[in-house]
């Protein structure tokens, strides 16, 4: 494994990790305490990340996943702001559910897709 490829692998884990460390201080923040719910949202908030690292481990480029566990991030941190520092509504806390379906349906992808197209914009360039 080149150096390259070692930074990016250390890059596709370190965003989820601070993915996952974001979703443990959102569920260590409900009312009551742990719960079972709780934990149900923690670990559906957690599996767009635990996926992107799956990726970033079996993939030849984990450039990839770790941009896509990267607009995961961005996404989870743009709902955490709108939830809990700057909500507009009422049903604003309803974005913590749906925001991991978002990170399993857009943006995990489309940061795959961007991260494979600018890495072939990149090689045909050099070319």
């Amino acid at each position: 494994m080149t150096s390259g490829n070692r930074l990016t692998l250390a890059a596709g884990v370190l965003a989820p990790l601070l993915g996952l460390a974001l979703h443990v201080h959102i569920a260590s923040k409900a009312e009551g305490g742990w719960s079972g719910f709780t934990l149900g949202l923690l670990l559906w908030s957690a599996l767009p990340y635990v996926l992107c690292v799956l990726a970033a481990l079996v993939a030849k480029r984990p450039v990839h996943a770790a941009v896509a566990a990267a607009c995961c991030l961005v996404l989870d941190a743009l709902t955490y702001r709108s939830v809990f520092v700057s909500p507009t509504s009422s049903t604003a806390a309803l974005g913590l559910l749906f925001t991991p379906l978002a990170n399993l349906l857009v943006a995990a992808p489309v940061g795959y897709l961007a991260a494979a197209l600018l890495l072939r914009l990149r090689s045909a360039k050099a070319r």
